[in-house]
């Protein structure tokens, strides 16, 4: 695996000693001077937010992933807000502000093209099922920050940075974890699980995409709680899912819900897919085309390609393995249609499991079925007009390109694909708008000339002159 995170040096900063700082029994705030995080690194807006809210007596910081990807040296992909003003007082500071959620009222603060996310200091809930089920229902408790801290999930993630004062205040060890490139639960990991199984999946992604050891104790709990993602809302489940896919650590993070049994409940089909590799003779790389599809994701534009290509990649090799080593293995019926049914039936289960729109199910399916056909298309013919018109094929071309990626194999064939759609689609669009001045057809033409004599005349039927008005 290819860690995206960096090491010791990149999070030591001048002036800053990391070594000084403890890990499972922090009582008081550790509050660091960093000149570490270069303002410009900052989302202006986002400090404007904070010291509109420190003019008026509150207490703010940038909280969670951005502070954790700051502090990496990577690119935060937004600016979240914690601070100690209640939502009205949020919304009474700013004119730009609305307050969504129900669970928990947040503030979005709106700027032209981005909203800054901003929360109240949140307390645990605190409350248990009568049959001990710890499950979150609701956490609308406002607290003080070092109560938000402690109810966050990892410690990397329980990092607060002060902006104004250049400071980062850490609760729980978090920064000791992200020198040692550790994944570790806030409190006791068995209980952090059974709050939000969906902490799970978050876990193997943080630890795929950065490339992060799981603390012991953490894993044992992902492994021990898997199967109460079963009582998580489907939406929730499937929306982790994708952000896995679209992390650049996607190969690494399925390896690890492979390797900790998640796959087997998020996707059974995969993890299928993946256990009959020895009938498949793959003992020395068991599922290595859907590893190298994974792979080729990660290193692409990954942010462009629709969920339905991402979720094609996945799914084409165990439709692939259905196809010609007996359906019966996944539990489907032989039936006419080829790779696109078999497709179809898999995904049936998922809209089913996990609440797949049935609409995306659809595509998914039109896209398995059409990589056969495209691999048979020959360079020296056009594609058909018929198969580039689909609504389908720019994405059945996406999916293509990651398999060119992944094997190496059919680049001329991909380019000869896209020349022809390119062609197709200026084809189209010079056909919907009419001929370009100049390049009309004869009737045409000829009326341009007989506009151009402006007035002079011209022969009308039978050789008969004719005035134009």
């Amino acid at each position: 695996m290819t860690a995206r995170a960096t090491g010791k040096k990149d999070i030591e900063t001048s002036g800053e000693v990391t070594e000084e700082i403890g890990v499972s029994s922090v009582q008081q705030p550790v509050v660091v001077p960093t000149r570490g995080i270069p303002p410009a690194k900052i989302d202006p807006d986002a400090l404007k937010v904070i010291r509109r809210l420190n003019r008026f007596g509150h207490t703010a910081y940038l909280v969670g992933g951005c502070v954790r990807d700051l502090l990496l040296k990577l690119t935060p992909k937004d600016f979240d807000l914690a601070t100690s003003a209640h939502p009205g007082e949020i919304r009474k500071l700013f004119r730009n502000c609305r307050l969504i959620g129900r669970r928990f009222r947040l503030a979005h603060i709106l700027f032209r093209g981005k909203v800054i996310e901003t929360a109240t200091f949140r307390a645990a809930a605190g409350e248990q099922a009568p049959d001990g089920d710890l499950l979150i229902h609701s956490d609308n408790v406002f607290g003080d920050e070092q109560e938000d801290a402690l109810r966050r999930d990892f410690t990397i993630n329980g990092l607060f940075y002060d902006p104004v004062k250049r400071t980062l205040v850490d609760y729980v060890g978090g920064l000791e974890d992200l020198v040692g490139r550790t994944l570790r639960y806030i409190g006791s990991p068995d209980v952090r699980t059974r709050e939000d199984p969906v902490r799970i999946l978050r876990a193997l992604k943080f630890a795929g995409r950065l490339g992060f050891t799981i603390e012991p104790a953490t894993l044992r709990a992902i492994v021990r709680y898997r199967s109460h993602l079963e009582k998580c809302a489907a939406p929730r489940l499937l929306e982790e899912i994708f952000r896995m896919l679209r992390s650049g650590g996607s190969e690494a993070c399925f390896r690890l819900m492979w390797e900790t049994g998640v796959l087997k409940i998020m996707m059974p089909e995969v993890a299928r897919y993946l256990s009959r590799a020895p009938e498949r003779d793959e003992e020395r790389e068991p599922g290595g085309g859907l590893w190298a599809y994974l792979s080729a994701i990660d290193g692409s534009e990954r942010e462009l390609l629709s969920n339905a290509v991402l979720l094609a990649a996945v799914l084409l090799h165990p439709v692939a393995d259905a196809a010609g080593n007996g359906e019966e293995s996944y539990g489907i019926k032989p039936a006419p249609g080829g790779q696109g049914e078999i497709a179809r039936q898999m995904l049936r289960g998922m809209v089913m499991r996990l609440k797949l729109p049935k609409r995306q199910a659809e595509r998914v399916q039109q896209l398995v079925a059409a990589q056969r056909r495209l691999l048979k298309m020959k360079n020296t013919r056009p594609p058909p007009r018929a198969l580039m018109r689909r609504a389908s094929f720019p994405e059945a071309l996406d999916l293509f390109e990651i398999g060119v990626r992944a094997c190496g194999e059919g680049r001329r064939t991909l380019l000869h694909l896209r020349r022809a759609f390119l062609k197709e689609g200026t084809s189209a669009r010079t056909s919907a708008m009419g001929p370009a001045p100049g390049r009309g057809s004869a009737p045409d033409r000829a009326a341009g000339r007989g506009h151009r004599h402006h007035g002079r005349g011209r022969r009308g039927r039978g050789g008969k002159k004719t005035e134009i008005s």
